[in-house]
């Protein structure tokens, strides 16, 4: 993944409405199981699954297991907003610009700076740094989008060898 969201990166294509990706000095891999176990996540935050997103970022070593309350609300709801844009009712355009979705995320910046008991896995870094950025692209562009599809076209194509049942097909 390219994880520098520079808008200097890309090049916007007037005549075809075509955005590339034109610098890849800031690429990174990531472990098969770290995306098994991200994508789980950002499938539980979609859904508003708050158990499965709990779950999950325990065993990813986002949470210890012994986080106040104030901590695990933080979290909770810092996901349910970065998972918003592909929430289930979102099978529809989600409108970037009118969401607030970056002063919502922030909101719970000030709980993680007190409560965090771990830091987050060190993939995290460079991958929220990328997400914020797309986010941040997002609104100055106005783009309204299908996410949830976009999501869930992922799943589809995506092989999970954690020894879970595939979130799209769990029953």
């Amino acid at each position: 993944m390219q994880t520098d969201p520079n808008w200097g990166n890309f090049l916007y294509d007037v005549g075809t409405g075509t955005t590339y990706l034109i610098d890849f000095g800031a690429v990174r891999e990531f472990d098969k199981s770290f995306v098994d176990g991200y994508l789980r996540i950002v499938w539980a935050a979609a859904n508003q699954d708050e158990d499965t997103l709990l779950a999950q970022s325990h065993t990813m070593g986002f949470l210890t297991g012994n986080e106040e309350d104030v901590m695990i609300r933080a979290h909770t709801l810092s996901g349910f907003t970065v998972g918003e844009p592909f929430s289930m009712d979102r099978h529809d355009t989600y409108d970037f610009a009118k969401s607030s979705i970056t002063k919502r995320i922030s909101d719970h910046g000030a709980a993680f700076l007190q409560h965090r008991l771990t830091p987050p896995p060190e993939e995290v870094y460079t991958l929220h740094r990328k997400l914020a950025g797309a986010y941040n692209l997002c609104i100055k562009l106005g783009a309204k989008i299908h996410c949830r599809d976009l999501l869930e076209d992922v799943l589809k194509q995506h092989t999970f060898e954690d020894g879970l049942d595939h979130p799209l097909y769990n029953t």
